[in-house]
């Protein structure tokens, strides 16, 4: 069994596709949640091309997913939280970034944000990240983790 770079089974990987292609398909006549399901099919294209090893034409999957819904603050983060999971810090940055200008008082992004800036050694937009978190979500579990990364950060 063929494998791409990541040990990611080629047959797996075709049969996922397909399977997702297939849902892209059926979603296309539905009016109301079409556009929708083809959006995350085509993000899920991408997740399984990225297993695989092709960088490349899973960022082309990604990026004609967000064109199909610009405003879909939970795709942008989705595919944040993929490319920060496969070490694409950077890519990673800039749709956390764009899921909150999206839905600004969505906490959750600036949270993954600060720590993929974290990743990258840039404190100041780390801690920048964890004020605007820690005001967004003040009392939780989180945010005492939040509030102690703060802490070690500005020592």
């Amino acid at each position: 069994m063929a494998a791409g770079r990541t040990g990611w089974p080629e047959r797996t990987a075709s049969k996922a596709i397909e399977k997702y292609n297939q849902l892209i398909e059926q979603s296309a006549g539905d009016v109301t949640m079409g556009k929708n399901l083809s959006a995350k099919g085509l993000a899920a294209i991408g997740l399984c091309l990225m297993k695989q090893g092709k960088l490349a034409e899973s960022q082309d999957y990604f990026k004609k997913s967000i064109e199909m819904a610009p405003q879909d603050e939970n795709l942008r983060y989705n595919v944040a939280e993929i490319y920060f999971s496969n070490q694409q810090i950077d890519d990673a940055i800039r749709y956390f970034e764009l899921a909150s200008q999206i839905k600004p008082d969505w906490p959750d992004p600036y949270y993954r944000v600060a720590l993929a800036y974290l990743n990258k050694g840039d404190n100041a937009k780390a801690a920048e990240n964890l004020e605007k978190f820690i005001k967004l979500e003040p009392e939780t579990e989180r945010t005492a983790q939040a509030k102690a990364i703060l802490e070690a950060i500005k020592k």
